[in-house]
């Protein structure tokens, strides 16, 4: 008698549930997005020897996504005990949570003790972007970032929110704000989300918008195809004195008087170096806060909890590598500052110089003429007024005023920023992971609180986008064309000019 069972009869192997299959491929999801659909369902085929439906396959990797980060709804289920622990095992960190009055989850801000104590050391310039979570309720992670003076990402806090709106960036800067950030000093990029520059205007009146260079070219490119202008208003935006940029605006409106207008009613003072109140030094995008949203791109689709862990494990990986890197470093200044002190030395040594009284010098050369206030750190090119640093112009006066042997005081005339030790002050403190969830200790009370997902709205279930739409200025190639023909570069085979001749 034939006492096969019937699950030999197909390759459809009913035993091969999606529990088994979440089971069997768990522990090939332990960070990062992980293997595809399509590779499972040949993994299974392979080594199991089963063949089993796309759907079935899908449903086990996302229970084996679960076994290993957890559900999305546990993850809004605890996530005011993983606050109570993340402050814990981090002391004096910043942690904000806030439910709706049906106690569904709307934000939760968080800012280490390290980032906050290392911010201290850094130029208070902060790029505000928010990028659009890929998980099962959706929601947008808010970031605000500095930059390091060896042009690292440095992070200063995170939030997870509803969505974009001018309630949610309300919020995160006040939790910003709690820092005691508003001072002149500071300065907000941003892309021109028109919530961010309200919202900073209420919660910090005494910082300074400024609006992503990036974004304002993009948009010209677009709308008025023409590179001479994209050209002209890159290098007016980055000059540093206004006779500089009145060169190249001028010529914008000379080719396209449309695109000045633009440019007008946007204000200068919001895209242009040589206008902004502040000093935003050489930070003129948000390219430092969209790097972290690439940082972060499989890990958008995580639970809450595992993405926040994801940022700790990333970050802290990051101190580390930095801390190591210059806790002997032969150099007074960062590596990427003394490279611009020797430019400038060089520069400057071909200056003529003109001293016309105390600490004040006239300096001519290179078709050029600045007057340098020593006393003041100032030249009349803005350079060692923004950057912080003496410029070709200052390095000059400075070998006229204290002789050939100047150079242990070009030290004294730069910012304390761009200092080794106040660079390794700024990572010195350790970002420590938060315990697994088996060992917290969290007060009953906090335990006791029911916390709900983020809402749905109908009609926005199903498979969300995984890639971000880019800007018209990103999607073109910079590579160029390699005839076939000659080899040469610039032209194809059909428009080459020696194709009658071969």
């Amino acid at each position: 008698m034939h006492t096969c069972g019937s699950e030999h009869l197909t390759s459809h192997n009913p035993h091969a549930t999606t529990k088994v299959i979440g089971a069997y491929f768990k522990d090939r999801y332990p960070e990062g997005k992980g293997p595809s659909t399509k590779d499972l369902k040949n993994s299974i085929r392979i080594e199991l020897g089963c063949k089993v439906s796309y759907w079935k396959v899908w449903m086990g990797s996302e229970i084996a996504k679960s076994l290993v980060r957890g559900t999305h709804e546990h993850g809004y289920g605890v996530i005011d005990a993983y606050s109570h622990m993340l402050r814990t095992s981090n002391p004096g960190s910043k942690t904000a949570l806030k439910i709706d009055e049906n106690g569904r989850f709307k934000y939760f801000f968080v800012a280490y003790g390290a980032w906050i104590l290392g911010f201290i050391q850094m130029r208070k310039v902060i790029a505000v972007d928010g990028t659009f979570l890929r998980s099962k309720y959706g929601g947008v992670l808010l970031s605000a970032v500095a930059q390091d003076t060896e042009n690292h990402i440095f992070p200063v806090a995170f939030c997870v929110v509803d969505s974009e709106c001018d309630a949610s960036y309300r919020y995160f800067f006040e939790q910003l704000r709690s820092f005691e950030l508003d001072t002149p000093e500071l300065c907000i990029i941003s892309d021109r989300h028109q919530s961010i520059r309200k919202m900073v205007s209420i919660v910090f009146p005494l910082a300074h918008y400024g609006c992503c260079m990036r974004h304002l070219g993009e948009n010209i490119r677009n709308n008025f195809h023409n590179a001479s202008v994209v050209y002209h208003f890159y290098k007016a935006a980055k000059a540093y004195n206004i006779d500089v940029f009145s060169d190249h605006f001028n010529r914008i409106r000379d080719l396209v008087p449309q695109a000045a207008t633009h440019f007008e009613r946007v204000g200068f003072h919001r895209w242009s170096r040589a206008f902004f109140p502040g000093n935003r030094y050489n930070i003129m995008t948000t390219n430092i806060a969209e790097s972290v949203n690439s940082m972060f791109l499989d890990e958008r689709e995580y639970p809450i909890t595992a993405l926040f862990d994801a940022i700790n494990r990333r970050f802290a990986e990051k101190f580390h590598e930095r801390r190591m890197k210059f806790i002997n470093a032969p150099t007074i200044f960062v590596p990427s500052i003394e490279k611009d002190i020797a430019k400038n030395i060089n520069l400057g040594n071909k200056l003529l110089v003109h001293q016309t009284a105390n600490y004040k010098y006239i300096v001519t050369g290179q078709d050029e003429v600045a007057t340098v206030d020593l006393l003041d750190k100032s030249c009349t090119c803005k350079v060692f007024d923004i950057d912080k640093i003496p410029c070709p112009h200052a390095m000059a006066a400075l070998r006229c005023q204290y002789g050939d042997d100047y150079g242990r005081r070009i030290y004294e005339y730069s910012s304390s920023y761009y200092n080794v030790e106040v660079y390794l002050i700024a990572y010195v403190e350790e970002i420590k992971p938060v315990p697994s969830e088996e060992t917290w200790e969290v007060p009953i009370e906090i335990l006791e609180r029911k916390i709900s997902s983020l809402f749905v709205e109908p009609g926005k279930v199903g498979r969300r986008s995984s890639k971000r739409h880019k800007g018209i200025g990103e999607s073109f190639s910079t590579k160029k064309n390699k005839c076939s023909l000659c080899k040469r570069i610039g032209h194809k085979r059909t428009t080459c000019s020696e194709r009658n001749v071969a």
